[in-house]
């Protein structure tokens, strides 16, 4: 088992990176925006520390795996992948292979049972140690899954914020407080911790000086952090900063004053995900969600009225317990009304330690493929009908390299004429919309 590793450590050892053979270190993310976020910062750590980045795994003496628990199938995949591992550890026996994340939080001793060639399994508070975990060498595996990271500053490093070509990730807030029924964020990923209005500032304003021009404010509930208003309002008037976007925001904390706030200033994308799950005040309520079927469709349609053009995406689960055809009709009819841009839909898969796993998953694997079917044909015809409504019309992009692009309403566009380098703006003609993109001829 691993002991407790501090910050003020961790900094000794990076200060002697130079008295040090260089190794490389291979990172590989499954899941989430905030995983990609933590992965960033551990390749600024790794690289703080001396190592070299590669993205070829035969190249690697580190390896991590930045996991994700929200559903059995990413876990399947990324056990898939380390299972694999075992090869490389062989014919590499000094090879560290480390398994980080909310499915080493939730699972840790059973992936050291299972997979006996990984070196160390950590959970997300508690990640940012590896690189002064491998440089102790601890002798056998390091198990760390303890929520030791009490203050968010512990957790969060500006310094460790990995310049890409033009976007960036800045967590404002990680946990969660909601305790959906069907959910194990709460129980991998800890309670609501709230960074500093001034560090998400001061970080964004870091970063903007170094050239990027957009940046993604992530938390599992973003509109909760206590400052988030202030933070989206003072964010979108830093220089150098072109967009601002934020996800996911928790639909009981939504208000019209977001909205307003996101009219009033240009920086801010016109794009907001907020999850729907269902359509069924019946099925909210044993989902343990804290706002009605009318108060989603409400904010939404304010959305619609006061921002046009602004996109909106959510998340729809069909086949939870009790999910009876009326409740998932009530979903449909949401799904009409509300015209969202982009769905992302799931068929219900118990978690483990949640609510809802101790229910009866009382509706069919068929009737779960049958409804999915339903409502990703619905879906599709509305994204369509959205996209549609751009035909004709010149669209500004950000390049994100090659031909391709995204709109300040996260609309992918593909184009012809000259390719671009990322984060380039480019402006198009969209002649052709699809559920899922658009294509057009560059004019500029």
């Amino acid at each position: 088992m691993g002991g407790q590793y501090s910050r003020e450590s961790s900094k000794k050892i990076m200060k002697n990176t130079s008295k040090r053979i260089k190794k490389t270190v291979y990172i590989k993310t499954f899941g989430c925006q905030m995983n990609k976020a933590d992965s960033r910062r551990l390749k600024e750590l790794f690289a703080m520390e001396g190592y070299n980045i590669t993205e070829k795994k035969s190249k690697a003496d580190v390896m991590v795996y930045n996991t994700c628990s929200v559903r059995g199938h990413a876990e399947n995949k990324a056990m898939s992948h380390l299972g694999r591992l075992k090869f490389a550890k062989k014919n590499k026996p000094d090879l560290k292979i480390c398994v980080v994340g909310c499915m080493a939080q939730r699972m840790g001793e059973e992936i050291i049972e299972r997979l006996p060639h990984v070196s160390i399994v950590v959970g997300p508070s508690t990640m940012f140690r590896i690189p002064l975990m491998i440089e102790e060498e601890v002798e056998g595996v390091v198990l760390d899954t303890a929520d030791s990271v009490k203050e968010f500053s512990d957790y969060i490093d500006e310094a460790a914020c990995e310049k890409s070509e033009y976007s960036g990730y800045i967590p404002i807030m990680k946990g969660c407080n909601n305790f959906c029924s069907y959910c194990i964020v709460p129980y991998v990923r800890g309670r609501e911790q709230y960074r500093d209005k001034s560090d998400v500032i001061n970080e964004c304003r870091s970063i903007a000086k170094k050239g990027i021009k957009e940046v993604m404010l992530l938390g599992q509930t973003v509109n909760s952090h206590p400052r988030f208003k202030d933070i989206l309002k003072e964010a979108a008037s830093i220089s150098g900063i072109e967009r601002v976007r934020f996800v996911t925001s928790y639909p009981g904390q939504m208000d019209r004053e977001i909205v307003d706030i996101v009219a009033e200033h240009s920086a801010l994308c016109n794009y907001f995900h907020i999850p729907l799950q269902s359509g069924s005040d019946r099925i909210l309520k044993k989902m343990n969600r804290k706002y009605t079927a009318e108060s989603f469709l409400d904010i939404v349609l304010y959305i619609r009225e006061k921002i046009p053009s602004a996109s909106v995406s959510t998340d729809i689960i069909v086949g939870f317990p009790e999910e009876k055809n009326a409740d998932f009709q009530k979903t449909l009819d949401i799904v009409e009304k509300a015209v969202f841009d982009q769905c992302f839909t799931f068929k219900y898969s118990p978690r483990p330690m949640t609510t809802a796993s101790k229910m009866d998953d009382d509706v069919s694997v068929k009737v779960k493929k049958e409804r999915l079917a339903i409502l990703n044909r619905e879906c599709e015809k509305r994204a369509l009908e959205r996209n549609k409504m751009l035909n004709g019309k010149r669209v500004e992009l950000f390049s994100e390299g090659g031909r391709k692009g995204r709109t300040d309403t996260y609309k992918i566009v593909f184009w012809e004429g000259s390719p671009s380098p990322p984060g380039e703006k480019v402006i198009v003609n969209v002649k052709k919309a699809m559920p899922h993109s658009l294509k057009g001829v560059r004019v500029l």
